[in-house]
């Protein structure tokens, strides 16, 4: 009986697909496209990274400098960054949530942004919220930190459990000069 020159291939055809994974994972881990989460509160996977290209200013190395910007005294609701990321789901598996909003207005213009307003749908958590962070006021208004000034520089951050993740986005915000 002659033996097929294929009886071989499937298991050859396994090790070179875990061979060739393995190789593109070290390639990602090497070049930094892939990289392991360092936080404790979330498991050793690993996460794919896209990386922005930004070319440094001239300078000295390790000099903060901060953007020209026209009008540089006043500040907008466009000065607040709003990042949600998941986190380590519930014991009973409710998917969590991490929102940082964060006042980048420069320093230089000593601005706090105060009565902050988000739209947020109907927002509900199934995680408690302090409603000095977070509160919801009506459909598509949650007010953030109470409506206490946010200095520049400064984040709030809170944390929500729901099946799914809201799409907040700035609405209302005021700008006052210290």
């Amino acid at each position: 009986m002659m033996k097929s020159s294929l009886s071989g291939s499937p298991k050859r055809g396994a090790y070179m697909s875990i061979f060739l994974l393995l190789l593109l994972v070290l390639y990602g881990l090497a070049f930094g496209f892939v990289e392991y989460s360092s936080s404790m509160a979330s498991s050793a996977e690993p996460r794919f990274i896209s990386r922005k290209l930004v070319e440094e200013p001239p300078g000295d190395l390790g000099v903060v400098t901060e953007p020209n910007r026209v009008g540089e005294t006043q500040c907008t609701k466009d000065d607040i960054l709003l990042h949600q990321e998941a986190t380590v789901p519930m014991p009973d598996g409710i998917p969590t949530y991490t929102v940082t909003v964060m006042n980048t207005c420069p320093e230089k213009s000593e601005c706090a942004m105060t009565g902050i307003h988000l739209s947020c749908g109907w927002f509900s958590s199934a995680r408690q919220l302090n409603p000095g962070v977070l509160v919801r006021l009506r459909f598509d208004d949650c007010l953030l930190n109470g409506g206490a000034p946010l200095p520049s520089g400064f984040a709030v951050s809170f944390q929500y459990a729901n099946t799914y993740p809201y799409r907040f986005s700035v609405s209302v915000a005021e700008c006052r000069h210290r």
